[in-house]
């Protein structure tokens, strides 16, 4: 995890946000690609194959979520947040839309091999809070999804990651549509880390 010398940053998961490092502010975009390949559009007409493509840029690129190493396992919020990259906001599971079941089975097999995904309601079902700092136990993490915004063709969906106290990230990706599937282009706006 980077470490931000001289500030001290409480996540919006446990209590409000005392001091939050915004890097890269501005509305600049960044064209990092990953050279993965585009997600194909699903046939259920769920968001399933844009947090599919958005997932994968995210859990893949330590860049984005501060971690060197893979996560043995990657909780994910069951319902999309308006505000998950704000890290100025509390999170409110349940503010957004659901992500249907089937799309969570989509998205789950689409990511094996990168990291187990499991779905969950809260984030009290997945944080351990006995030392006092909230974690995501056995080398987990707790991503929310942000609601996608945009046309049909490019959308920004905002993601924000939870590890432990000092281990989050919030971002919100450019996605477009091509070659027949979502591909993460980029970045768009400000980057906090915690």
């Amino acid at each position: 995890m980077r470490r931000i010398t001289g500030a001290l940053l409480t996540p919006v998961l446990l209590a409000p946000v005392l001091l939050v490092a915004l890097l890269g502010a501005g509305c600049a975009t960044s064209r990092t690609g990953t050279g993965a390949p585009a997600v194909q559009p699903s046939s259920a007409g769920g968001d399933a194959d844009l947090y599919l493509a958005v997932l994968r840029r995210y859990l893949g690129t330590p860049a984005d979520n501060s971690f060197p190493d893979r996560f043995a396992t990657a909780y994910v919020l069951d319902r999309a947040d308006p505000n998950a990259a704000d890290p100025m906001r509390a999170q409110a599971p349940g503010a957004g839309a659901p992500i249907g079941a089937a799309d969570q089975r989509r998205i789950v097999a689409g990511l094996r091999g990168v990291a187990t995904v499991r779905f969950v309601g809260a984030p009290d079902d997945v944080l351990d809070r006995s030392a006092g700092c909230a974690r995501v136990p056995d080398g987990g993490i707790l991503i929310t999804l942000g609601t996608p915004v945009g046309g049909p063709d490019r959308v920004e969906v905002g993601v924000s990651g939870f590890v432990a106290c000092l281990g989050a990230t919030w971002l919100t990706y450019v996605v477009e549509r091509r070659d027949g599937g979502w591909q993460v282009t980029g970045t768009t706006g400000s980057r906090a880390v915690a």
